[in-house]
């Protein structure tokens, strides 16, 4: 675990920040007005959801491509040479602008309109890249066919599987012609070779987007903001990695988690999982590369599904309604150990331990110094909620996740109740009337129980910040509302706006009181 003492910091997706000459959606652009805002608040750390490729036209954070790599979506384009080189969004016809002055007054994503607008521009600027730069083998084409060497695998892997995956209408690659489907060495090198323009165009995103997080990377520490990335346990079937590697990354049965007090069959995800013990033949080398490339990124990283490293819950043919790899108890413990060792070294990572967890899980985590989660509204015997101040030190503390409504609604719809034994067992609720209405005091009262905890780190969401009730995502729901939260206010005008103006202000003197 990386020194890092009590700080605290929030949780905002990079796809909700705002700013002027954004796209519709967040990007890395937006990212200093962020710092100097985190500045004023005192706040030390930035919490953000995967920044990997997703699958064309799915919002979703989670439903990767890759996992290697950046999401191309972040791209600033006004910081993008080639596009700003070409007219930037002056070029664009009446249509486009109107749809981009469209989107960017929306109140959340517009996915239908970012999309083909980002990709517009995109191809617009690597067009220029190609006829200015690469045919002139300049300074800056040399740069990129420089980092592209040196990335190795992935970034070939995964540019080819995407240039082919364009080719084949986006079928999945299981439907691809055999030899493309199993990666036969001759076929596959002659598709690479016929697609080369095109499997370079995507190296260049992720060239371009590389760059760019390096320069927010910069900032940051100029700043004294760590960077807190985030770590998904698995990605999709239809992505890069599964294709390169399905000896580890296997499809023939189906991961999930097991039935609980919440659902009588457990749940079905659809994803494949990890062969560890094929991992093991040659000592995790993808799995290494995965954290390394990783800890390139951030400062920290969240690493999702944290029992997935312990024990898989998977079903297929013979057991349909699924059974653990590996089988018992001591076998979980063994892994999980030996995984989290490997996770965690050379590299600060906080264990996403929320669900069901089986007491092994934390107690090892723990052993191993490594930050589980203890998200406030969760942590209860039955009806009696644990005190914060008797949190472990290596832990971080929380007020919400990016999958939970923001504590104003919690609030507002818990019981009375709950109310009331929120208010005995949490110190800042001494003397806080605890009816239902989130009042500002209860508003103070709840950041303040986290920011006071014992737990050494503490993040908290923006809308919990700033009193909000706009949600990030709702889990087992298809909406266009998620994954497509926007802050109100561009970043450039936060210290500007009198309500994250003030929020700031409340934030600095109850992080300060909480000697953080």
């Amino acid at each position: 675990m990386l020194p890092t003492g009590r700080l605290s910091g929030l949780l905002l997706p990079v796809f909700s920040f705002r700013s002027r000459t954004d796209f519709g959606i967040g990007d890395f652009g937006a990212m200093p007005g962020l710092f100097r805002w985190m500045n004023e608040a005192r706040q030390k750390m930035l919490m953000v959801l995967p920044l990997l490729p997703t699958a064309p036209g799915d919002p979703s954070p989670y439903a990767t491509r890759s996992a290697f790599g950046l999401n191309p979506l972040f791209i600033d384009l006004k910081a993008l040479p080639e596009f700003q080189a070409t007219g930037g969004e002056d070029a664009f016809s009446e249509e486009q602008k109107r749809q981009l002055a469209e989107a960017r007054a929306a109140p959340r994503v517009r996915y239908d309109l970012v999309f083909p607008l980002k990709d517009a521009a995109f191809a617009r600027a690597f067009e220029h890249f190609e006829r200015q730069e690469w045919a002139a083998k300049s300074p800056r084409a040399q740069q990129f066919q420089g980092w592209r060497e040196a990335q190795g695998e992935w970034v070939e892997s995964y540019s080819l599987f995407t240039a082919i995956s364009e080719d084949q209408q986006r079928r999945a690659w299981w439907e691809w012609p055999e030899p493309l489907r199993t990666r036969q060495p001759e076929p596959l090198r002659a598709e690479g070779a016929r697609l080369e323009r095109r499997v370079r165009y995507h190296a260049w995103l992720q060239w371009v987007a590389e760059q760019q997080w390096n320069t927010v990377r910069e900032e940051a520490k100029a700043r004294g903001i760590l960077l807190c990335g985030d770590e998904p346990f698995i990605i999709g079937q239809d992505s890069s990695d599964v294709w390169a590697h399905p000896d580890i990354l296997r499809r023939d049965a189906r991961l999930g988690v097991p039935p609980d007090d919440f659902s009588a069959t457990g749940q079905d995800w659809g994803l494949p999982y990890f062969d560890f013990a094929a991992m093991e033949k040659d000592d995790y080398r993808w799995l290494k590369a995965r954290a390394i490339k990783a800890a390139s990124y951030y400062d920290l990283r969240r690493v999702d599904h944290a029992v997935g490293y312990f024990r898989q819950w998977i079903r297929d043919e013979q057991t349909p309604t699924g059974r653990f790899i590996p089988p018992d108890e001591e076998s979980h413990k063994r892994l999980g150990e030996k995984l989290f060792r490997l996770l965690s070294q050379d590299a600060g990572i906080v264990a996403e331990d929320l669900g069901v967890i089986p007491p092994f899980v934390r107690n090892i985590l723990a052993t191993l110094g490594l930050p589980g989660y203890r998200v406030l509204r969760w942590e209860r015997d039955d009806m009696v909620y644990r005190h914060p101040h008797q949190y472990p030190a290596v832990s971080l503390a929380t007020t919400g996740t990016h999958d939970t409504e923001p504590m104003a609604d919690w609030w507002e719809s818990a019981r009375d109740d709950e109310r009331a034994a929120v208010a005995r067992a949490w110190p800042e609720f001494q003397g806080v009337e605890s009816a239902k209405a989130f009042t500002a005091e209860v508003h103070r009262a709840m950041l303040a129980a986290a920011l006071n905890s014992s737990s050494n780190l503490c993040v908290l969401p923006w809308q919990d910040i700033l009193g909000t009730r706009d949600r990030i995502n709702l889990p087992g729901t298809m909406s266009d509302s998620n994954w497509a939260y926007r802050i109100a206010q561009n970043a450039e005008d936060l210290l500007e706006d009198p309500q994250s103006r003030a929020a700031a202000e409340r934030l600095a003197w109850l992080t300060a009181s909480a000697r953080r």
